[in-house]
């Protein structure tokens, strides 16, 4: 049986933030390009939309211990 594409995203929403957290980043970086041109200045101001979009809303965030647990099984 190929599951649908809504039956994925279905189970994914259902999936603990972490859990949903680290899949979205995988799937980002499979589909990443690499930033090579992009200037010091863009990249800063990719970090302070990050942490305005963190401080408007701190629950969809991981905490510390739960991205230091991401990283190490990631590197397994």
């Amino acid at each position: 049986m190929t599951a649908t594409l809504d039956q994925v995203y279905s189970s994914a929403r259902s999936l603990p933030r972490p859990d949903l957290g680290a899949l979205v980043s995988q799937l980002l970086g499979e589909l990443s390009q690499p930033l090579a041109d992009t200037t010091d200045a863009e990249l800063e101001a990719i970090a302070d939309a990050r942490e305005s979009e963190m401080d408007s809303d701190p629950a969809l965030t991981l905490s510390h211990e739960d991205m230091l647990a991401f990283i190490q099984s990631r590197s397994r």
